[in-house]
């Protein structure tokens, strides 16, 4: 069965956020590498790496504000019965 890589190319985060997006994917064996034109090339192979790079995207992406109205959000939310 072949294996199918999806490859996503970051040029919306500035360089030096490229960067550190970079080491933290490497931290988890993720596939990537930054270019020599600046571009982040991730190769996603499933669906468990689609939602690290997603999680670690959205906290380069994200002021501070708005990770702390999100902490404030789940912090208030109840428990789930039966967990």
């Amino acid at each position: 069965m072949p294996e199918y890589v999806l490859t996503d190319r970051i040029d919306s985060l500035p360089i030096g956020e490229r960067w550190n997006v970079r080491l933290r994917l490497e931290e988890l064996a993720i596939s990537c590498e930054c270019r020599k034109d600046g571009l982040l090339d991730i190769h996603i192979k499933n669906a468990d790496e689609a939602l690290l790079v997603r999680m670690i995207l959205l906290r380069h992406q994200t002021a501070r504000p708005q990770h702390l109205a999100w902490l404030e959000r789940c912090w208030h939310l109840s428990p789930v019965s039966g967990v």
